[in-house]
């Protein structure tokens, strides 16, 4: 991203903590594995172990972006970094990069490797033994060697993040999700690193996004369409108020509280669909001149919007004059996701509070020639979310209350 000068907070972004008890608290998933066993195939999520520190780092980076848009106007907007649709994800994670994990077993016999479940991604790697840095030995790291079922591969990879970057080969072995066998699957094993965004305690990314290569060597939505495991060829995100989960195939009927509603995938390349317009407390923020597309990203812990509509959307926060005590008691402004044909989805939990006060956790990505609106962690924390690989939609619904996934 972008970062500016430092500008005057203006009242918008001055919210008050005092008292504030509004934010929603996902546990640690330590021991709760043997309580989900009413699904078959599940993996338990649960929180980085510097998710606090995460958390921190965000509010400062979203409170200084905040500003940037209330002290500037018009043509006089700061310069806009635009991405590609290739490079959007790299700056995601690096900044804003989601604050849960869960375990992927790789190899025979299996290896754990705690990943980033990410539906905004089609990548899948994972630190390798073969790398020997400081940075790559603070992580688990597979170890090929141990693996009865690993193949090499003469193919390379790299990705560059804005800080730093990663390199390595890509091998095939054998994967598995939550007791859910993908079969063999392509990976990229990290051999080097270069930048500080790799001493985060995770250790790899798990793709579940459409294929962005030409090829289709990254995507683990195949394994899935083509498993004989499941009668339904989907996947469901789950995060209660205690326990969260990844669920492989059709969830349990305690899990949801509502019938589902489903969203058609409009190109196969992130989960995404058509956006009609969105609206602050009924107040349109999108350009209407331009086609918007919304993203269902479960590996991006805000929301974001293309600048433009950012600008609108903080403007709107601050005419409003709230605080934190405000926001506690459900009077914050809500932010509604409107469809053609379908039902609006709206949020009223998408604020951050931190030790200088609360703001909207909303960051702003533009892609070049694309209005695109992403979905982070405020939405997953509200919705049960399936994602329909079989016939490529998406599917929101409320969740129940004091759900025990075990049952």
């Amino acid at each position: 991203m972008m970062w500016g000068s430092l500008f005057a907070l203006v009242a918008v972004c001055m919210f008050s903590p005092a008292n504030a008890s509004w934010k929603k608290v996902t546990s640690e998933m330590e021991g709760w594995s043997s309580r989900v066993s009413g699904h078959k195939y599940y993996a338990p999520l649960r929180r980085r172990e510097d998710h606090l520190t995460v958390r921190k780092n965000r509010h400062t980076k979203l409170m200084h972006r905040h500003r940037q848009l209330l002290n500037t106007t018009g043509d006089a907007l700061i310069s806009i970094a635009l991405k590609t649709r290739k490079h959007a994800k790299q700056v995601l994670l690096e900044d804003h990069g989601s604050e849960f994990t869960g375990p992927v077993m790789i190899g025979s016999p299996g290896q754990e490797q705690q990943c980033i479940f990410d539906t905004g991604s089609s990548m899948a790697w994972i630190m390798s033994t073969k790398c020997t840095t400081d940075v790559c030995k603070m992580h688990h790291q597979f170890d090929s060697a141990k693996s009865e079922t690993w193949e090499s591969s003469d193919s390379k990879m790299n990705i560059q993040f804005g800080t730093g970057s990663l390199s390595g080969t890509l091998c095939k072995d054998r994967v598995k999700l939550g007791g859910f066998d993908l079969g063999k699957v392509v990976l990229g094993e990290i051999t080097e690193t270069d930048g500080s965004v790799f001493t985060l305690p995770f250790d790899g990314i798990c793709g579940l996004s459409y294929k962005m290569q030409h090829d289709d060597r990254y995507c683990f939505l195949d394994s899935i369409e083509n498993s004989d495991q499941l009668k339904e060829k989907s996947f469901t995100f789950y995060f209660g108020e205690n326990d969260s989960a990844l669920i492989f195939g059709e969830p349990d009927s305690n899990v949801r509280s509502s019938e589902v509603q489903w969203y058609p995938v409009s190109r196969k390349f992130y989960w995404e669909t058509h956006l009609r317009d969105v609206t602050i407390d009924g107040v349109s923020v999108k350009d209407q001149d331009k086609n918007a597309t919304v993203v269902f990203d479960t590996g991006t812990s805000v929301l974001t919007m293309p600048t433009s509509s950012a600008t609108t959307t903080m403007k709107l926060l601050q005419t409003a004059g709230l605080n934190c005590k405000q926001i506690e008691r459900g009077e914050a402004p809500e932010v509604c996701y409107h469809f053609e044909g379908r039902e609006s989805i709206c949020l009223k939990h998408w604020y951050e509070k931190g030790e200088s006060g609360c703001t909207a956790s909303l960051m702003t990505l533009d892609l070049a020639d694309e209005n695109i609106f992403i979905l982070g962690q405020p939405f997953f924390s509200a919705f049960v979310t399936t994602f329909d690989v079989g016939n490529d939609r998406i599917g929101v619904s409320q969740p129940a209350a004091n759900v025990n996934l075990g049952n």
